[in-house]
C-alpha cells in the first residue's frame, strides 16, 4: 500500500496510452476496410475499447478515450471526412449518443472494476488481520506474541521498519520499547523515527504522520483501548521515488498516506491495541498467578519452620538442658549422647539453612556454576563414598556401573557432587532395608530446544537438536511413584509419604527441598532431570549434562 497515488497515476497514465493506441488501431483497421458506411459499428468497436480500458485501468483513462474514440469517429467517419464539422442532424444524433454510450460504459466497467478490487483488498486485509490473530494466539508469553505482532504488521504493510512502545502498569506515562521488526540496530531506529512524536501521539491519542525529505514516511499510531492508551505503534516507510519533498504544514499532514493507507494502519493499530491489552492481562494472571504461589509457599514455609526447624532447636534445647542439670555427675556415655545429639541436631538445621539459602539464589537466578572439566564418575564415587563413611547408606549397598571412555563434562563440581548426594539421600528415604540401590553413569544423547542467534533464522524463535552428553542413573527398590505424583516431586517444599503415597500425615523426614534443588543446579547446567517407575518396582532418577555449551 506504499505510494497508491503515485501507482494510481502511473497505472492510469499507462491507461491512457493504450486506450490512445487503441483507438489509432481500430481507426486504421477500420479505415483500411472502409466502414464509413457502417457508422454504428465503427461506434460499437471503439466502444468495446472503451469498455476495455475503462475495466483495466479504471474511470478516468476510460473517459479520455472515450473522447479520444469520439474525435476519431467525427474525423474519419462522419461526413465531410477530415474535418470535425459536422453537416447533419444524423451525425449529431450519432457523435452525442456515441458519447453518452461511450460514458455510461466506462462508469459501468470502473464500477465493476472498484468493485473487484475492494472485494480483493477485502479479502488482503481478512488474511492479514488472521495472519496477526493467530500470532496473537498462538503465543502464550507477552515478549514473542508482540515480537510477532509488528513482525505481521511489517510484513502486511510493506513497512521496511515497526516498533511497538507500550506503557506499564505501574508507570502508565513512561513508553518503552517493547517489540520491533526487523530487530533496532546498533545505530538505532530510522533517522526519521522521532521520540517527541511518540509521545506526542500517545498523549494526544491521535495519529501523526511525518515525512522527511529523502528518507521516508513514519506512522505513529496510538494503540486505544477505550479513552485509555496503551502505546504506540510506529511505522517507517521507504520513500517512493515518486515523491521526495516535505510536507511540513499541519494541515497537509494526513496527505503523507493516502486514506486507504491511513485506514489500513489504523486496523493494523486496532489488532496491535488488542493484542498490547492481551499481553497486559497474561503479565497481570501471571503476577496473580506468581503472589497466589508465593502466598503457598508461605504457608508451606511456615508449616516447615514450625515443623523442620523446631524439631532439632528442641533436640538441642533438651540436650543442653540435661547437661546443664547435671552438672559434672554425668558420666562419659551420658555425656557423649548429649554432645551427639547436639552434633547431629545442628548438622541437620545447618543443612536446613543451607538448602534454603540455595533455593533462593536459585529462585533468584544468582546460581550460576563455575564450571571445569570433571570427570562424572569420579564425581559420582566419591560423593558414594563419603556417604558410606557417614553411615548415611546403611542398610543399602550401592551397586556401581560406569561405562568405558566417557568424555570429560563442564560443570560445578560442588553443585554436581550435592546433585548425587541429595538423589542418594532419597534414594535411602524411599527404599526398604537392604535393598540395593543402583547408580548408572553412561553416555546418552537428549533433545535440547534453544533460542535462535540475532539473524540466524528469521521468523524463527527457537531451535530443538540432538545433543551428546553423559547421564547419571540412580534406581531404588521401593514401591516406586504414582503416575500423578511424577510431575509434582521437583517442586517446591513438596513430599511424598511412605509408600509414595501423597499424604499429609506421618511425611518421610525432610523439607521437602533436595529435589528442587536438584532441578534448579541441573537446569543452570543446561541440562536435564527427571524420574521415571523402574520396571520390577522402584523408581529412577536421572540427570543428564550436555559435553558441549548449549
Amino acid at each position: 500500500m506504499v505510494g497508491e497515488k503515485a501507482k494510481k497515476t502511473k497505472k492510469e497514465l499507462v491507461g491512457f496510452l493504450t486506450g490512445t493506441l487503441g483507438i489509432a488501431l481500430a481507426t486504421a483497421i477500420l479505415k483500411f476496410f472502409e466502414f464509413e458506411q457502417f457508422l454504428y459499428n465503427v461506434a460499437l468497436v471503439f466502444i468495446l475499447v472503451v469498455l476495455l480500458i475503462a475495466s483495466r485501468f479504471g474511470l478516468w483513462p476510460g473517459i479520455a478515450v472515450s473522447i479520444l474514440g469520439l474525435l476519431s469517429l467525427n474525423y474519419f467517419f462522419i461526413t465531410p471526412f477530415g474535418t470535425l464539422y459536422i453537416d447533419s442532424a444524423a451525425g449529431v444524433v450519432a457523435v452525442v449518443s456515441f458519447l453518452v454510450a461511450a460514458i455510461i460504459t466506462s462508469e459501468i466497467a470502473a464500477r465493476a472494476r472498484r468493485n473487484t478490487e475492494q472485494a480483493k483488498l477485502g479479502q488482503q486485509e481478512t488474511s492479514a488481520l488472521n495472519q496477526v490473530n493467530v500470532a496473537v494466539l498462538g503465543e502464550a508469553q507477552p515478549a514473542p506474541m508482540l515480537q510477532q505482532v509488528v513482525r505481521q504488521v511489517t510484513q502486511n504493510s510493506e513497512a521496511g521498519f515497526a516498533a511497538l512502545y507500550t506503557a506499564t502498569p505501574d508507570q502508565p506515562d513512561q513508553l518503552t520499547l517493547n517489540a520491533s521488526y526487523p530487530e533496532v540496530p546498533a545505530a538505532g531506529p530510522p533517522p526519521s523515527f522521532s521520540s517527541a512524536l511518540v509521545d506526542s501521539s500517545f498523549n494526544r491519542k491521535e495519529p501523526i504522520y511525518a515525512r522527511l525529505e529523502g528518507q521516508g514516511r513514519t506512522a505513529y499510531l496510538p494503540l486505544l483501548r477505550g479513552e485509555q492508551a496503551l502505546g504506540v505503534l510506529f511505522v517507517f516507510l521507504k520513500e517512493p521515488k515518486e515523491t521526495t519533498k516535505r510536507k511540513p504544514s499541519a494541515e497537509k499532514e494526513k496527505e503523507v498516506f493516502e486514506p486507504q493507507e491511513r485506514r489500513w494502519f489504523q486496523i493494523l493499530a486496532n489488532q496491535a491495541a488488542l493484542a498490547v491489552d492481551h499481553a497486559n492481562l497474561i503479565a497481570e494472571n501471571a503476577l496473580v498467578a506468581s503472589l497466589k504461589e508465593t502466598d503457598r509457599l508461605k504457608s508451606m514455609l511456615l508449616g516447615l519452620v514450625s515443623h523442620e526447624l523446631r524439631t532439632p532447636i528442641t533436640a538441642i534445647k533438651t540436650a543442653v538442658a540435661g547437661l546443664k542439670d547435671a552438672g559434672t555427675e554425668l558420666e562419659p556415655d551420658e555425656l557423649t549422647e548429649y554432645v551427639e545429639i547436639i552434633d547431629q541436631e545442628s548438622d541437620r538445621l545447618s543443612r536446613l539453612i543451607s538448602n534454603l539459602l540455595d533455593l533462593s539464589r536459585i529462585e533468584a537466578g544468582r546460581l550460576v556454576p563455575q564450571k571445569g572439566l570433571y570427570f562424572l564418575p569420579e564425581i559420582v564415587g566419591q560423593t558414594i563414598d563419603r556417604l558410606t563413611r557417614a553411615n548415611a547408606l546403611a542398610h543399602h549397598p550401592v551397586e556401581a556401573c560406569f561405562e568405558d571412555d566417557l568424555p570429560l563434562v563442564p560443570l560445578d563440581y560442588l553443585q554436581i557432587e550435592q546433585v548425587v548426594s541429595n538423589l542418594l539421600e532419597n534414594a535411602v528415604k524411599y527404599s526398604p532395608v537392604n535393598k540395593p540401590i543402583s547408580v548408572e553413569v553412561c553416555q546418552a544423547s537428549r533433545f535440547v530446544t534453544t533460542p535462535f542467534q540475532p539473524g540466524e533464522r528469521p521468523g524463527e524463535t527457537e531451535k530443538t537438536e540432538r545433543v551428546p552428553g553423559v547421564m547419571v542413573e540412580i534406581a531404588d527398590r521401593g514401591s516406586g511413584i504414582p503416575e500423578t505424583e511424577l510431575g509434582h516431586i521437583f517442586e517446591k517444599f513438596y513430599r511424598v509419604a511412605p509408600g509414595r503415597e501423597a499424604r499429609l500425615t506421618n511425611p518421610v523426614p525432610g523439607s521437602g527441598l533436595g529435589l528442587a534443588i536438584c532441578k534448579g543446579i541441573i537446569e543452570a547446567h543446561s541440562g536435564q532431570i527427571w524420574a521415571e517407575n523402574r520396571q520390577g518396582g522402584g523408581s529412577i532418577f536421572s540427570f543428564w549434562l550436555p559435553i558441549r555449551s548449549v
